[in-house]
C-alpha cells in the first residue's frame, strides 16, 4: 500500500471515530488530523472539506451495503430467505466494523437527500424483495414503500439499540430471530 493510502485511510479511520462518537457537525477538521496523526495539509490533499469526506465515507460505504444486500437476495427464492442472509450480512458487517455501519445508519439524515439512482441503496434493496414477493403472491400485496419502511426501520431500529449498549452479544446472532419478526410485520 503506497504511504498516500495509508494516510487516506487513517483520516478515514480517524474521521469515522470521530464522527460516531462527536457527531459530523461537531468534528472539525483539526481535530481529525490530530486524530489520524496527519497534518491539516495532508487533509486537504484527500478531502477538499470535512463535509466531501463525510460524504465520502458515506456514499461509497452505504453504496457497498445496498449492493451486496441486492446481490444476497438474488441468490435465494423465499421472503423470509431473502430477510435472513440480507439481514445477517448488515449484523455481521456491524459485528466486523461497528464503527463503519453506526456511521452508516446514523449519518443517513445527513446525507440521504444526496443519494442519486445510481448508489446502492439498502431501503431499495429491501424494497425490491418485498415488490418482488407481493408479485409472487408470498404476502398480501400492500404499501410497498410503507412495507419497506417498516422493515427497514426495524433493522435500524436493532442497530440502534445494540449501539446504545441495551442489545448484548454479537448482533448476528439476532439475524435470525429479527428477519423472522420483519416477515411478521408484512404478515408473511
Amino acid at each position: 500500500m503506497r504511504d498516500g493510502s495509508r494516510t487516506r485511510e487513517r483520516i478515514e479511520r480517524a474521521a469515522l471515530k470521530l464522527f460516531v462518537e462527536q457527531g459530523v457537525a461537531e468534528t472539525s477538521i483539526r481535530d481529525i488530523a490530530r486524530e489520524a496523526g496527519v497534518s491539516q495539509g495532508a487533509m486537504y490533499n484527500h478531502f477538499e472539506s470535512k463535509d466531501a469526506l463525510a460524504w465520502s465515507l458515506f456514499a461509497e460505504h452505504f453504496s457497498e451495503i445496498g449492493q451486496e444486500l441486492y446481490h444476497r437476495a438474488q441468490a435465494l427464492d423465499s421472503l423470509r430467505d431473502k430477510f435472513r442472509t440480507m439481514i445477517a450480512y448488515v449484523f455481521e458487517r456491524f459485528d466486523q466494523d461497528w464503527m463503519l455501519v453506526s456511521y452508516v445508519f446514523l449519518a443517513r439524515h445527513l446525507h440521504l437527500k444526496r443519494v442519486t439512482s445510481t448508489l446502492g441503496n439498502p431501503y431499495v434493496a429491501f424494497r425490491a424483495v418485498i415488490a418482488s414477493a407481493m408479485r409472487r403472491g408470498e404476502i398480501p400485496r400492500q404499501d410497498t414503500d410503507l412495507a419497506a419502511s417498516l422493515v427497514v426501520g426495524a433493522i435500524i431500529q436493532v442497530i440502534d439499540t445494540k449501539i446504545l449498549g441495551v442489545i448484548k452479544g454479537d448482533l448476528a446472532s439476532k439475524s435470525d430471530a429479527t428477519a423472522a419478526a420483519c416477515a411478521r410485520l408484512l404478515q408473511a
